[in-house]
């Protein structure tokens, strides 16, 4: 009997996106170099859309852009088109760019929404270095999942009071690519224990186990570029039959392989990994590029998976009451 892809889908619920445009702009001009800051805003602001889509399991219906332009100014012109083109509702505040009228309007609007849309629509907000703690709050007391990502998060728990301190997300990682890297990239590579790269070598796999392993990673999971480390554990503890094949020495073994590899990330309050395929080890492409035949070697989602009573996305990074779901630092994991 041919094993099948999974028809199950996690539940979605839509989600609105609101950018503090003035703020992300001045922080990204002070930090990145590169004559293009609006460029590198606007991607940031697609890389969030999909980081949205594809790991937060949420829809984006509206993306709001907020910001400051002195009046009379044609560069509100220019950027209202970019962001048209991008699907961005422009929200302008002709105020000077020291102004908190930005900030001030995306809060007055999320409001709004909120007791429009009612508590099944999810908040995602993205600003520089701008935490707005009393909208996080409010907007979680009226029972929306919230997301506020920054570029400056909190580096601890006590920045934040305790009924929002896990709704932070360093979107940092979403600045990755060509020329777009941080100048303090280096810094917070050492902080968060170094990252480690794409394999230069390759190994043929062997090891039955192991290539198991990798099957379930692409039956599960890939459809996603970047897989979030601790759902992926926890799902390869639930279908392993063997107990003596421990799911970090089956990751570990794949890395050394150079089949896969992980990189670390800055969050709040935790870091966490992921892990990446890569496309160029053979076993992996053959596995990317076969259909799974074979049920007892690369296991499906059962339908019964689906129920919602569970509460539990294995491949969510966010359970619904807003918690990460990291890989956290304090847990060793084996390093090739």
């Amino acid at each position: 009997m041919a094993a099948r892809k999974s028809s199950y889908r996690p539940r979605t619920r839509n989600a609105v996106i609101l950018v503090d445009y003035t703020n992300v702009f001045g922080v990204i001009s002070e930090r990145i170099d590169n004559d293009q800051p609006d460029a590198v805003v606007l991607d940031l602001v697609a890389s969030l859309k999909r980081h949205v889509a594809e790991h937060l399991k949420l829809k984006p219906v509206r993306t709001m852009s907020f910001a400051n332009l002195p009046p009379g100014s044609s560069r509100g012109h220019r950027a209202t088109g970019a962001w048209l083109a991008q699907g961005m509702e422009p929200r302008l505040c002709y105020a000077h760019s020291r102004d908190e009228a930005a900030a001030i309007e995306l809060a007055m609007e999320a409001m709004q929404l909120s007791s429009e849309v009612g508590p099944e629509t999810a908040f995602v907000i993205l600003s520089g270095n701008q935490w707005f703690v009393p909208l996080v709050q409010r907007l979680f007391r009226a029972g929306h999942f919230v997301v506020m990502a920054t570029l400056e998060s909190p580096s601890a728990q006590d920045d934040l009071p305790a009924d929002c301190q896990d709704v932070y997300l360093n979107a940092d990682f979403l600045l990755g690519g060509p020329g777009r890297k941080l100048d303090t990239a280096t810094e917070q590579e050492d902080d968060a224990g170094g990252e480690s790269h794409r394999p230069t070598e390759t190994i043929a796999i062997t090891d039955a186990a192991v290539l198991k392993t990798l099957g379930i990673i692409e039956s599960y999971f890939g459809q996603y570029e970047e897989i979030y480390l601790t759902p992926l554990l926890r799902k390869l503890s639930e279908i392993i039959d063997d107990r003596d094949e421990e799911p970090k020495a089956l990751i570990n073994e794949l890395e050394q392989a150079g089949a896969v590899w992980l990189e670390k990330r800055r969050g709040f309050p935790h870091n966490y990994t992921i892990l990446l395929m890569n496309l160029e080890h053979p076993d992996v492409a053959e596995i990317k590029e076969s259909s799974l035949t074979d049920s007892d070697d690369f296991a499906s989602f059962e339908d019964d998976e689906s129920d919602d009573s569970s509460g539990e996305d294995d491949d969510n990074y966010y359970d619904d009451d807003g918690d990460a779901d990291d890989y956290e630092d304090d847990d060793e994991y084996p390093s090739a």
